[in-house]
């Protein structure tokens, strides 16, 4: 049966809905530790051993008893014996007698029996003897062990993205493997006769599919991995196929195009023939892209792209990229956002000023807070998205915004040069 729209549903109720209806279920996989950069913690990590494992020296210089040292000034310096201490890394079995001066590195080991460090500039070579001016305090200039980890102690909490640095402290407590959120699989399904995928395809009537080259980088910059499928076309059997193919190579399933008001609707058809509950929203109000729509079919969802670029980027942006972070176990949430402020003035217009509103501007940081410039172009112009950084999402009691306003921008990656 063709279906067709009748109504529109607002965001708020359709992501409501998105996020009720689709199962997540999200997975856990042990990737080594040179891959797991910008991957997500599944769960905390709790350290097995202390950083640093011994008392280790803050600086060069001599390991000694402090109390060998009371009363040790300027004009009084006190004398102790030089000894060859072990070189770093190595565990030091020499222990420090009274009356004796070991040397150390910064970060050797403190050897048995010093309990302080004195800098090798505040000392003075005599012989076999050293100088000491000054009398440390018990502990001076000594990384005691677990001072920076402490054996037990979670250390990266469960859904934190790991940074480079983290990865130095995995290593240091040596993790060969860790703990990460799976990437969720998302099949793009590009629709339409017209389409070909052979870049030097000229002839009339044929379109170069390449919409997909934006959707691959929109999924990986969520965190996702992109499964490219074949380009089905206008025929509701091989929709159907295609999209039960995708449906079984994926966690989530985006078709491309397909999708129109007053033709036959051949995607919603496709994706009621496979299941329960089919076709959940196909019309939003959202401007660009209000033939957006999802369906569920086995608890997978199915999100309807427009064809045009401009709707597809921002049916992305307000449903498959909470879709992906969910699966990543960071909640159904949208795009980074910053605030900033309408470094001109923005009109919706007469024929959507109810609707939602993707508002796509060019962002400029070089004064003192960050600048917003709205911009306007048609739903078809690919010029568009590469001239603009990022995108406002204008609620529907909002119709107008003056120079000046403060506004939250959003920063998707993929899209965004931030």
């Amino acid at each position: 049966m063709t279906k067709r729209f009748v109504s529109y549903v607002s965001l708020k109720d359709a992501l409501k809905t998105l996020r009720l209806r689709t199962s997540i279920s999200p997975r856990r996989e042990l990737v080594p530790l040179g891959r797991a950069y910008n991957r997500i913690l599944f769960e905390d990590v709790v350290s097995s051993r202390n950083i640093p494992s011994r008392d280790s020296a803050h600086m060069d210089g001599f390991a000694v008893r402090s109390s060998d040292l009371v009363g040790a000034t300027e004009a009084k310096p006190v004398a102790l014996r030089s000894v060859r201490g072990s070189k770093l890394g190595v565990v030091p079995k020499k222990r420090v007698e009274s009356g004796e001066a070991q040397t150390v590195l910064t970060g050797g080991f403190v050897p048995p029996g010093a309990d302080a460090i004195v800098q090798v500039e505040r000392t003075k070579a005599s012989g076999r003897k050293v100088m000491f001016t000054r009398a440390p305090a018990r502990g001076e200039f000594v990384y005691a062990a677990g001072r920076d980890v402490k054996k037990g102690e979670v250390i990266l909490r469960r859904g934190r993205l790991l940074r480079g640095s983290d990865l130095v402290l995995l290593g240091s407590l040596h993790f060969e493997n860790v703990p990460v959120y799976a990437k969720p699989r998302v099949a793009i399904l590009p629709t339409g006769d017209e389409l070909t995928e052979d870049i030097r395809d000229e002839r009339p009537g044929k379109v170069v599919e390449t919409h997909s080259f934006l959707l691959s980088r929109l999924i990986q910059g969520a965190g996702g991995t992109p499964v490219q499928m074949p380009i089905a076309r206008d025929d509701l059997g091989e929709i159907t196929g295609s999209i039960s193919a995708a449906l079984t190579a994926s966690d989530i399933v985006l078709t491309l195009a397909g999708s129109s008001v007053g033709e036959a609707d051949l995607t919603s058809s496709a994706i009621d023939a496979l299941g329960k509950p089919g076709v959940l929203v196909h019309g939003m109000k959202v401007h660009r892209g209000r033939v957006m729509g999802f369906g569920v079919v086995g608890g997978k969802a199915i999100v309807i792209l427009p064809g045009p670029i401009q709707g597809a980027a921002n049916a992305f942006s307000l449903m498959a990229f909470p879709l992906i972070r969910a699966f990543l176990g960071l909640g159904f949430e949208q795009p980074m956002s910053v605030p900033a402020s309408m470094g001109n003035s923005w009109d919706a217009g007469d024929r959507y000023r109810d609707f939602s509103k993707v508002v796509y501007v060019k962002v400029d940081l070089s004064g003192k807070e960050v600048s917003v410039f709205a911009s306007v172009g048609e739903t078809e112009k690919m010029t568009f998205l590469t001239q603009n950084d990022g995108y406002l999402l204008v609620d529907e009691a909002t119709a107008s915004l003056k120079k000046g306003d403060r506004v939250r921008v959003h920063l998707l990656p993929g899209l965004s040069p931030y």
